[in-house]
C-alpha cells in the first residue's frame, strides 16, 4: 500500500470519528435547543471534506479559519494540532495544543488527550526530555492511555533502552490484546546483541532464544546464536545458520560471510558452494547468492565461471553498483587490467550510489544495509530488497 492510500485512509478514519462525535453531540444538544458555533460554519464542513479526501494542506486551511471564528472548538484544535505535527508544522502543533492546555474548562479525559497530543509534538521535534515529561503527566492522569505508551516506547527505543522499551511492548500488547511477537522478538534480539558486546554471553544466549520462541523469523537473534557458537563450534555454528535460511530464506545473504568462515573452519568449504547453488536454484532471481558464489570461485581462481554468474545478478538486478564493480574486478582477474579500469574501480566505490539497496515497505525510506527497524518511521522488519529488472531490449544473459 502506498502512502497515499495509507495517509488517505487514516485521514478518512479521522474524519469519520470527528464527524461521528459532532452528530452524536449535536443530537444531545438539539435537545435544549443548543449548537456549537463552530459546526455551521461553512469552513468546518469543507473541513471535513478536504480532510475525507486527503487533501491536508486545504483541510488545515479551512480548520485553522475555524478556529479563529471559535477559538472554544476543542475537537477542531486537537485535530488540527496533529495535523500540523504530521505535516512537518511542529511549531504550530505545539503552539495549538500547549495554548489548548491553558484552557480552565477542559474535562479530564480531554486535558489528557491534548497533554498525549503535545508529547507527540515534542517527540517529533526532537524534545526528547520534554516528551517523556509529557508522557509521563498522561500516564499519572490515565495509566492506560495508548497514545502516552506508544509515544514512551517509541522514545526507549530512539534511545536504545531495549529492556524499557520490552516491557512497555509487553504492557501495551496486552493491553491493546494483539499479537506483537514479532516485535517482542526483535526486542529481546536487540537485549541479546547488547548482552554480547558486553561479554555476558549467557544473558546473550537466553535473550536470542526467548526472541526466537516468540517468532522464529527473527534473523538477528538466529545470527547471534550463531556467533556464540562459531569460536568453540563453527560446525554448530553452519548447522544454526543453515536452519535460519530455512526459517527465513530472503533473509539468507545475511549469514553468508558467517557461513563462509564456519564453513571452512570446520574443513567444508565446498558446502558454501553447494548452499549458494541450493539457493539459485529455488530463486533464479537472487542475486546475491550469485554474487556470494562468484566471489567464492574467483578466490579459487575460477573466474570464468564467477563472470557467468556476475552477469546473470546483473541482468536480475542491475541498479546495484556493487555487482559492477565485482564485474570490473573479475575482468581484471581474467587479465583485463590496466590503468583505465584501476581509475574506474575507485570512481565507481567513491561514487554516491545505492551499494545494496534496502527499502522500508512502511514509508519508503532507503538504505544501503539491512536494517531492522525503520530510522524514519520505526516500524519494525520493513526493509526488502529493492529490485529492477533490466530495461525493455536491454542484453540478456
Amino acid at each position: 500500500m502506498t502512502d497515499a492510500a495509507l495517509l488517505a485512509i487514516l485521514l478518512a478514519a479521522i474524519a469519520g470519528l470527528l464527524a461521528g462525535r459532532a452528530w452524536a453531540q449535536a443530537l444531545r444538544r438539539s435537545e435544549h435547543g443548543e449548537r456549537p458555533a463552530f459546526r455551521t460554519s461553512p469552513h468546518y464542513t469543507q473541513g471535513l471534506a478536504f480532510l475525507a479526501a486527503g487533501q491536508v494542506e486545504l483541510a488545515i486551511s479551512e480548520l485553522t479559519k475555524v478556529s479563529r471564528e471559535d477559538p472554544s472548538a476543542l475537537e477542531v484544535l486537537l485535530v488540527l494540532g496533529n495535523l500540523l505535527r504530521e505535516r512537518g508544522q511542529v511549531e504550530r502543533a505545539i503552539q495549538v495544543h500547549s495554548k489548548l492546555l491553558e484552557r480552565g474548562d477542559l474535562l479530564r479525559g480531554e486535558r489528557v488527550h491534548a497533554l498525549a497530543c503535545l508529547g507527540m509534538d515534542f517527540r517529533k521535534a526532537g524534545f526528547l526530555d520534554r516528551a517523556t515529561e509529557t508522557f509521563g503527566e498522561v500516564l499519572a492522569l490515565d495509566a492506560k492511555n495508548p497514545q502516552a505508551l506508544q509515544g514512551m516506547l517509541k522514545l526507549h527505543e530512539e534511545q536504545r533502552q531495549w529492556r524499557e522499551a520490552y516491557e512497555l511492548q509487553t504492557r501495551l500488547s496486552r493491553l491493546r490484546k494483539t499479537d506483537d511477537s514479532e516485535v517482542l522478538g526483535f526486542l529481546q534480539a536487540k537485549l541479546g546483541e547488547e548482552a554480547f558486546r558486553a561479554g555476558q554471553l549467557d544473558t546473550a544466549r537466553k535473550a536470542f532464544q526467548t526472541a526466537l520462541s516468540l517468532d522464529t523469523r527473527v534473523f538477528p537473534a538466529h545470527l547471534g546464536l550463531a556467533d556464540l557458537a562459531e569460536p568453540k563450534d563453527p560446525a554448530r555454528a553452519a548447522a544454526l545458520l543453515e536452519a535460519a535460511i530455512e526459517t527465513v530464506p530472503e533473509r539468507a545473504y545475511l549469514a553468508f560471510d558467517r557461513l563462509a568462515r564456519a564453513y571452512a573452519a570446520s574443513g567444508a568449504p565446498s558446502r558454501f558452494v553447494a548452499l549458494c547453488e541450493g539457493l539459485i536454484a529455488r530463486d533464479p532471481r537472487d542475486w546475491r547468492a550469485r554474487l556470494a558464489l562468484a566471489r567464492h570461485l574467483a578466490t579459487e581462481g575460477r573466474n570464468d565461471e564467477a563472470l557467468g554468474l556476475l552477469l546473470r545478478a546483473v541482468e536480475a538486478n542491475p541498479q546495484v553498483l556493487v555487482l559492477h564493480i565485482e564485474v570490473w574486478k573479475t575482468l581484471r582477474g581474467l587479465g583485463v587490467a590496466s590503468h583505465e579500469v584501476d581509475r574506474y574501480l575507485q570512481t565507481a566505490e567513491e561514487a554516491v550510489f545505492y551499494r545494496d539497496p534496502h527499502i522500508c515497505t512502511a514509508c519508503r525510506y532507503r538504505a544501503d544495509d539491512m536494517l531492522w527497524r525503520c530510522p524514519h518511521c520505526h516500524e519494525w522488519n520493513t526493509f526488502v530488497e529493492e529490485r529492477v529488472g533490466a530495461a525493455a531490449g536491454g542484453p540478456r544473459f
